[in-house]
């Protein structure tokens, strides 16, 4: 799969990441994906697959960056410098270095009813990135799609990489889940979007893709 890449696009949260080191992972987490078995895809909802594709890319991004993955379930970024391996667990849950990541499939025209592994780009109207507090204010966003390419299935794959570090509550919707046992979520407002999309790294390299999410993520820069 072909990718435009921003290579203006360098950061250092604790360890040094750039645009190519992000499609690296995302190439590898692509071709893990589709080793898997498409009765997978057909068989969990959408939601899972965006954590199972956000887990994979945080592990193979860690791989490639020499950092870790956060240990612990709720730790806070998904992905931290080495140096935090003996943090605590109260630690973790908060540390000050590192990478959050969140991963969208979008969302599609009401009716659609398109089912796993049937392209949805045609009929995506949003993308909405969630968290689980309005305090995110560096993020990588991933979207992605089952893109058609050849294949009896099309398999999940990464079709859009996205960075702001400037994110801050105003970007965030009200949190809802606020009672019970429900999980608390937010998702990003137009404004994050926005900031999103104009810190663009890797775009799959199709004029369907582009335009789409130059549209929802309202940006002008032309890969």
């Amino acid at each position: 799969m072909s990718y435009k890449i921003n290579n203006n696009f360098s950061i250092n949260i604790g360890f040094a990441v750039d645009a190519t080191q992000i499609h690296d992972a995302i190439q590898q987490t692509n071709n893990l994906l589709a080793d898997l078995p498409s009765t997978l895809y057909k068989s969990i909802d959408y939601k899972t697959t965006s954590a199972m594709i956000g887990a994979i890319f945080c592990d193979t991004l860690a791989t490639v960056v020499g950092a870790m993955v956060n240990p612990i379930e709720k730790g806070h970024p998904d992905i931290i410098p080495c140096s935090g391996a003996n943090a605590t667990e109260e630690q973790l849950r908060n540390y000050p270095e590192g990478l959050e990541i969140k991963c969208t499939v979008g969302n599609i025209e009401t009716g659609a009813n398109l089912r796993a592994g049937q392209t949805r780009i045609g009929k995506l109207v949003g993308v909405t990135w969630q968290a689980h507090h309005q305090e995110v204010e560096q993020l990588l966003g991933l979207v992605w799609d089952f893109v058609s390419d050849g294949h009896a299935f099309n398999f999940p794959t990464i079709t859009g990489a996205f960075y702001s570090d400037s994110l801050n509550s105003a970007d965030w919707g009200a949190v809802s889940g606020t009672t019970g046992r429900n999980t608390k979520v937010t998702g990003m407002k137009a404004s994050g979007k926005t900031k999103m999309g104009s810190g663009w790294v890797c775009l799959i390299d199709s004029a369907g893709y582009i335009t789409k999410y130059k549209t929802l993520l309202s940006f002008n820069i032309v890969p």
